[in-house]
């Protein structure tokens, strides 16, 4: 240290140590942990109680220092620990018990924001095209620390298409990707540094005709899934590759096709949905290529669907997935369940729909249950499967133009909701009807309400589950032997609910007649000391009046019934 003075490797250690206890007690000090969230409830950003009462306190505190609370919207982050709020100036992240303003990332004109799946970053956007040359256009800021950690121009490709993200982050946070036409650039999110090769040289992936790529959902697999576009006789080809290895796991081509990736929540499947198409480019047969990533040398399985498929949506945290088809005129809606077995892949259900106009499914956050909705329609569908894969249609209702249907995280609600465009012409179109419904699991409303100028519904996102995966699909799997029990538990706590409501109404009764009864020897004694007593009855004795009792007996019912001897 400046030449005076080198530390022992014991004390190196033990101020290791000091830091990492300082960091965590920021970290506790500036989040909401786990266990704080698992005491609240469910929270929907701009509609639940909690919510609401979260967003007053904080805007009259706001407007009291004559403040803007927020220019435009808000974003959860992914496992709800902060709120961020967009401001002209930049965004402002929320966080904590109290839910109190704790960081601010500078950035002028904030369109759009990105956070790491750890939530140890977020990047942020501006807006800026790629052909503006903004050299400040995309930034990424230490979220614990606020400090920006890198900014760049904005890349010429957003991978998942649309404007935005052009950024991907690996699930477990150690990486993040972009790309161009022609290569995927990985960076580590220690240096933002390009990953090394095998010769130790930092370099791009390099695919021909890159279309698309993606990462693995999973936390323990760093593994990007890459769709490269037929051209100059190769076939369009789908690469699973390691990082930072770069190792190529798997890899299948194709000819004459148009496809989509459709990663399974776990990670353990992928799902290449193939659609042939004829040299005029007319779209034929559909394939369903499962690639079962935890198998050794990652096999691949086909599944065939005959009709027009209109989407593909994995269960949640499960290994069944739903495919909503229609025929080739677009009628004749139907909803296909496939399960994947051990050893094929084999379809469990097959229901016709009572409308063309269902387009959407949502599997419930812990699998099973499931919304069919009609987006921009209103039609709802509440559904779930057995533990034997057996179909059950819970409820049909409607909200008319529903715009957006999204889960609350413990898989026991459904907030649909009719929102309005922000910065659109097309915003009164939605203007009379927009609101939100909350819903049971079942398809029970339990709320609705219209409000007016409704422009973003989320519910409060979860942190993962403390428990183990073995452990959620052991409850799961003996949920139904141990309901008697958890019946019985329930009962004796309703049991001593109600002895406890029936005691306290015993002990309020027994205190109100006991003042009934000091009152009444109140009465009797002043009626005494006032000789009002001896006068009352004085005077009922020289009425004359008489007591007579009389006895009225009415038949009211006659019921014949023969004994037999």
């Amino acid at each position: 240290m400046n030449g005076q003075y080198q530390l022992t490797n014991v004390e190196a250690q033990r101020i290791c140590a000091v830091l990492d206890e300082l960091m965590v007690d920021l970290r506790m000090s500036f989040c909401i942990t786990p266990q704080m969230l698992a005491q609240t409830n469910d929270i929907a950003g701009l509609v639940g109680q909690e919510n609401e009462r979260f967003f007053v306190m904080q805007l009259e505190l706001e407007k009291q220092q004559k403040k803007i609370w927020c220019d435009w919207r808000v974003q959860w982050s992914p496992q709800g620990s902060y709120l961020a709020t967009f401001h002209q100036p930049g965004i402002a992240l929320w966080a904590g018990p109290e839910f109190t303003k704790k960081v601010r990332f500078a950035h002028e004109g904030v369109k759009a924001i990105d956070f790491a799946p750890n939530e140890d970053y977020v990047l942020t956007w501006n807006g800026a095209l790629a052909q503006d040359n903004d050299d400040n256009a995309v930034r990424i800021f230490h979220v614990l620390t606020g400090k920006c950690v890198r900014t760049c121009r904005t890349p010429a490709v957003a991978p998942l298409g649309g404007d935005f993200p052009h950024y991907l982050w690996a699930a477990s946070g150690k990486y993040s990707a972009e790309c161009n036409d022609s290569a995927i650039i990985v960076r580590d999110t220690e240096t933002f540094e390009l990953i090394k090769d095998e010769d130790g040289k930092k370099r791009q992936l390099k695919y021909d005709a890159l279309h698309t790529f993606q990462w693995s959902p999973s936390p323990k697999d760093n593994v990007l899934a890459v769709w490269t576009l037929e051209k100059n006789n190769n076939p369009a080809r789908l690469v699973l590759v390691d990082i930072p290895s770069r190792r190529e796991l798997a890899s299948r081509s194709r000819t004459q096709v148009e496809a989509s990736m459709h990663w399974q929540s776990e990670g353990d499947y992928l799902c290449l949905l193939v659609t042939k198409l004829s040299k005029t480019g007319k779209k034929g047969a559909t394939n369903l290529e499962i690639f079962r990533i935890r198998e050794k040398n990652i096999p691949v399985e086909v599944v065939e669907v005959k009709d027009t498929v209109r989407g593909f949506y994995w269960e949640t945290k499960g290994d069944r997935f739903a495919v909503l088809t229609t025929d080739d005129a677009g009628h004749l809606p139907k909803l296909l369940i496939f399960l994947l077995g051990k050893e094929k892949c084999e379809m469990v259900c097959s229901f016709d729909l009572p409308s063309n106009s269902f387009n959407n499914f949502f599997w419930a956050p812990d699998g099973q249950y499931f919304v069919v909705a009609a987006i921009g329609h209103g039609d709802l569908l509440f559904g779930g499967l057995t533990s034997d894969n057996k179909l059950e249609i819970l409820h049909k209702d409607e909200h008319f133009m529903l715009t957006e249907v999204s889960w609350d995280p413990s898989s026991r609600y459904v907030i649909t909701a009719v929102t309005q465009p922000m910065q659109n012409d097309m915003g009164f179109k939605y203007s009379m009807e927009a609101g939100y419904a909350i819903w049971t699991f079942q398809g029970r409303v339990l709320y609705r309400q219209q409000k007016e100028k409704l422009w973003q519904v989320a519910w409060r996102p979860h942190p993962p589950s403390l428990l183990k995966a073995d452990r959620q699909k052991n409850i799961r799997k003996n949920i139904k032997a141990k309901s008697k029990e958890y019946d019985a538990l329930d009962e004796q706590t309703k049991e001593a609910a109600r002895a406890a409501f029936r005691q306290k109404r015993e002990e309020k009764t027994q205190a109100f007649m006991a003042i009934l009864d000091r009152l009444q020897d109140f009465k009797d004694d002043k009626d005494e000391e006032s000789g009002w007593r001896d006068a009352v009855e004085a005077f009922s004795e020289g009425q004359g009046w008489a007591k007579e009792s009389h006895t009225i007996e009415e038949e009211l019912d006659t019921t014949e019934e023969l004994i037999s001897g």
